[in-house]
């Protein structure tokens, strides 16, 4: 049998063994915490859905982004900036269906506004849109901007995107090639599509967003959407064919995949 020396020297050299790991680990945790404290993360999830009339019907389709906000001290940047978010998510594709004829037609929302798709910035949109529901608790000393309440809106929140807040619009009249796109204005349906077509509503709604971490493994809340690339046939194409459907519409350049998709 082990003497009670021989026991009490195993037992001391395994909690030794323990105690590095043990630190070290506590260690991640705190300097985590540290950062996350200096640098506080939020993000939150919507829907944009674009409903044409037709006269087969309703027509719809819709597309999940999510909005990460990442804060930081003032002082790391002289004062110059305090955060940054960053779009995750896709254009709107809605099928409208055949004409007539046979050929079929089809609307995409993209990841910008403004007639010429000359503003990047759809992370804007949603502040802009629910701006009313805290206007009056701008001048508040707890209100902190936008999105810092984005986050704290209950799934199903929703409001009309109307006039300069509906996303640039564009249609491909063959959905084989880029360089059949054309800007399609909000009241100009008819005119693209033919009698009977028009834009019935754009909305946005807030989403499920699901719980950290189990978002970082794609896990919880209403997915991102995905999959532009097997609606746009040509999006794998040879060259840069998103820049290709942007000079055929006329459209700002700038980044032309980002006004697809993002990642």
């Amino acid at each position: 049998m082990k003497s009670a020396r021989s026991l009490m020297s195993t037992g001391r050299r395994s909690r030794a063994a323990w105690k590095w790991p043990a630190i070290f680990a506590a260690a991640i945790v705190m300097m985590y915490a540290v950062y996350s404290l200096s640098y506080p993360t939020t993000s939150y999830r919507f829907k944009i859905t674009l409903s044409v009339e037709t006269p087969e019907g309703l027509k719809s389709g819709s597309s999940v982004m999510e909005v990460r906000t990442r804060r930081y001290p003032a002082w790391t940047t002289l004062g110059q900036s305090t955060g940054d978010s960053h779009l995750t998510g896709q254009a709107v594709f809605v099928d409208l269906g055949p004409t007539r004829d046979g050929k079929p037609q089809n609307l995409v929302a993209l990841l910008t506004l403004g007639a010429r798709g000359e503003n990047p910035n759809l992370h804007f949109l949603p502040g802009e849109a629910f701006e009313p529901l805290w206007k009056q608790r701008q001048a508040s000393p707890g209100f902190r901007g936008a999105s810092s309440e984005l986050p704290k809106l209950p799934p199903g929140t929703k409001a009309e995107l109307r006039g300069k807040l509906i996303p640039t619009l564009v249609t491909f009249e063959d959905m084989n090639d880029p360089k059949t796109a054309r800007v399609v204005q909000p009241d100009g349906f008819t005119k693209v599509f033919g009698a009977g077509v028009t834009l019935q509503s754009a909305t946005i709604e807030i989403v499920p967003a699901g719980t950290w971490p189990l978002t970082l493994l794609g896990v919880g809340g209403e997915p991102v959407t995905q999959g532009i690339e097997r609606k746009l046939v040509w999006w794998s194409g040879p060259g840069r064919p998103a820049e290709a459907a942007l000079r055929a519409a006329d459209l700002y350049l700038g980044e032309p995949e980002l006004a697809f998709k993002r990642d």
